[in-house]
């Protein structure tokens, strides 16, 4: 117990460190709170050059929890050989299979099963104060405007993995749209009470904005200055309305300007499993824009329930089936199904740039795919399918590492976070050495 409250006192010691100097550095640029608050975009702006200015390490994290472990074990169907040969399961990483870090042997601390996601990112561990999303939120986000950003994908509510103990959080959204109206102002409500109070919202934004803009740098400013067409465009369409003349029940009359930012690609937000790929992808695109934007450092992705009482795009009955159905090769095409989706979210990353640093955003963020079995037909946890990417330089990429178990890789991913030795550790071995340098 002595050891719970010493990491505690050192994690809050450090957050509240990290808050007195952005203060300090607020003070110095001229800036007050209240003007931070009132642009998401301008304070994630700002917080990347208090970043830069401090010498501080803009390293990113998604977390992407794939239920159901890998048919018949990691070692059979998901694990590469040593040069890379990828196996059943993880042939969709061809193509970023030099980006990855894949582990053999994991065990999941305290065993495999549905009803246990609580246990992938470590909440039962000893001297921790819960899962390491959350634990990283409170320091590594500590001045964030979102500490951690979960996101899910046909969860349905139902065993988030993040949690404190056996106490859920339970904030993972589902709709996409909804996820990007509450981090970038996008959402319009067209009555007349609505248009007057968003062009209000919209008019403190752009004064913020406008304050803000004149303490950044010339590149932090050119990175805002791209973000911020995007309110030009929903302020024009927000004048446009006449307010003395809309039906809210014409279809015509209603102005939905977030498409202008939002999806425009036209993919489906229709909470529907057939619509998982589209699903997935929009989730994706927020994750990305918003560890672009510097609105969080901490996403979690959250693919389906413990039970896998879900099904994909195209697939063949439901997962829970595919794994128990005694068909192996339905249960391939799920797993590897799955793989494709982590495989676009490592290359949309490879493909966007960095703000920070002009690179790509995936050698500034590492992306951890975690699962709550091995083989899911079994129920087991042994030799789970625990797999890294990205995170640049500082990441041993392109080999396979034995890995005992679960919560030695989270601590390993603290370490790349900065965050290990603030933080309770999840293992008393620590991170698994030759991983990150």
């Amino acid at each position: 117990m002595k050891k719970y409250h010493n990491h505690r006192r050192t994690g809050h010691h450090a957050a509240d460190m990290q808050r007195r100097d952005f203060l300090k550095f607020l003070g110095k640029a001229g800036l007050s709170l209240p003007v931070i608050r009132a642009s998401v975009l301008g304070a994630g702006a700002l917080l990347g050059q208090y970043a830069q200015a401090a010498g501080l390490a803009s390293r990113r994290v998604i977390f992407v929890f794939v239920p159901g472990g890998t048919p018949q074990q990691s070692a059979r169907s998901y694990t590469p050989t040593a040069n890379l040969t990828l196996n059943r399961c993880s042939a969709p990483l061809e193509a970023v299979k030099r980006e990855c870090v894949f582990f053999s042997g994991v065990e999941i601390v305290g065993g495999g099963g549905h009803g246990l996601t609580q246990r992938v990112l470590g909440a039962f561990a000893d001297g921790v104060r819960g899962t390491l999303d959350l634990a990283l939120g409170e320091v590594v986000g500590a001045i964030s405007p979102v500490s951690s950003l979960r996101l899910g994908v046909r969860t349905r509510g139902l065993e988030p993995i993040s949690a404190r103990g056996y106490s859920q959080v339970t904030d993972y959204q589902d709709n996409p749209e909804t996820v990007f109206n509450r981090l970038f102002g996008g959402n319009i409500d067209v009555s007349q009470i609505g248009i007057r109070r968003d062009r209000k919202v919209l008019e403190m934004n752009q004064i913020a904005l406008d304050q803000i803009k004149s303490k950044l740098g010339s590149y932090a400013l050119d990175r805002l200055q791209q973000h911020e067409s995007a309110i030009a465009k929903l302020q024009a369409d927000i004048n446009n309305v006449d307010i003395n003349n809309v039906d809210i029940n014409n279809e015509s009359t209603s102005i939905i300007p977030q498409r202008l930012t939002f999806n425009p690609g036209g993919l489906s937000t229709e909470q529907a499993d057939s619509k998982f790929t589209s699903l997935f992808a929009l989730q994706a695109e927020n994750a990305v824009l918003a560890l672009q934007t510097n609105i969080t450092r901490i996403v979690t992705i959250q693919l389906g329930t413990h039970q896998s009482d879900f099904s994909g795009t195209g697939m063949e009955g439901d997962y829970h089936g595919a794994i128990h159905g005694g068909s192996l090769e339905r249960y391939q095409t799920y797993r590897a199904y799955f793989t494709e989706r982590v495989a676009y979210l490592i290359n949309r990353l490879a493909n966007t740039t960095d703000p920070a640093t002009g690179e790509r955003m995936l050698d500034s963020t590492l992306v951890v795919q975690v699962t709550d079995m091995g083989d899911g037909n079994a129920h087991t946890g042994s030799d789970a399918p625990f797999m890294f990417a990205g995170g640049g330089s500082a990441v041993n990429r392109g080999n396979v590492i034995s890995a005992p178990n679960h919560h030695r890789l989270l601590d390993t991913v603290a370490e790349y976070m900065g965050a290990y030795g603030t933080i309770g550790a999840y293992d008393a071995n620590g991170p698994i050495r030759g991983i990150v340098g």
